[in-house]
């Protein structure tokens, strides 16, 4: 409203996109103390979008992250999401997406991939990726799928290292992941020096620390 986000709700997709969608519009609607009848337009984005007949209109996920970076930062060129199961990356021209790149079978790298080691380690993931803030020595784990990570991680285990400093290396293995693996990049400035980076593995603060640290500069990340 006003060109001002009034309320946001993120839910587990869990067994079906519309059911899903439907509730958490409806809490959405709920927080911002607003009639769902009060909404002008819905639009619908993301993989699940074909399966919700609610929206009065359907976008890509990726226009949607080009017009929402844009509007953060009119300079943006380079656009990187990581999501609970890929990861995209694409640069922008002229407010034009030029190139876009994707992960691939694998979700090693992405907030599934934090969320099963620190379930595994009995911890929720907002416990987990606060204690990486708090590592004095990162564990190197590379950035490997998961199932080599976790004997990776069970060694370090064994070899005494410290949650925190586990959590830390596996949050330094996923933007390793995203820029060397999925980006291929060779440097930071093949990145430009206006970067957004978005979805809910940025929300992890040891992976958006960890993201900065690798290129050497600071990026913008919505708080949404």
């Amino acid at each position: 409203q006003d060109n001002k986000i009034k309320s946001t709700m993120i839910i587990p997709t869990g067994g079906g996109a519309m059911l899903s969608a439907e509730k958490s519009l409806e809490l959405a609607v709920e927080k911002a103390g607003i009639q769902k009848d009060e909404i002008v337009r819905i639009v619908t984005t993301g993989y699940g979008r074909a399966y919700i007949d609610s929206g009065d209109d359907s976008i890509t996920e990726i226009t949607c992250h080009a017009k929402g970076a844009h509007y953060l930062n009119p300079n943006v060129r380079t656009v990187i999401d990581i999501g609970g199961q890929d990861i995209k990356c694409f640069k922008i021209h002229n407010k034009a997406i030029d190139n876009i790149f994707l992960n691939e079978a694998c979700s090693s790298g992405c907030g599934s991939f934090l969320q099963t080691f620190a379930n595994a380690l009995g911890y929720s993931i907002e416990e987990f990726s606060k204690l990486g803030l708090f590592a004095k020595q990162p564990v190197d784990l590379g950035s490997r799928c998961t199932v080599f990570m976790n004997s990776s991680v069970k060694q370090a285990q064994k070899d005494g290292a410290s949650i925190e400093n586990i959590s830390a290396g596996l949050s330094i293995s996923v933007v390793k992941n995203a820029l060397y693996k999925v980006i291929r990049a060779a440097n930071a400035d093949e990145l430009g020096k206006n970067i957004v980076v978005q979805g809910g593995t940025f929300l992890n603060d040891a992976v958006l620390r960890a993201f900065e640290q690798e290129i050497g500069r600071n990026v913008v990340c919505p708080n949404i």
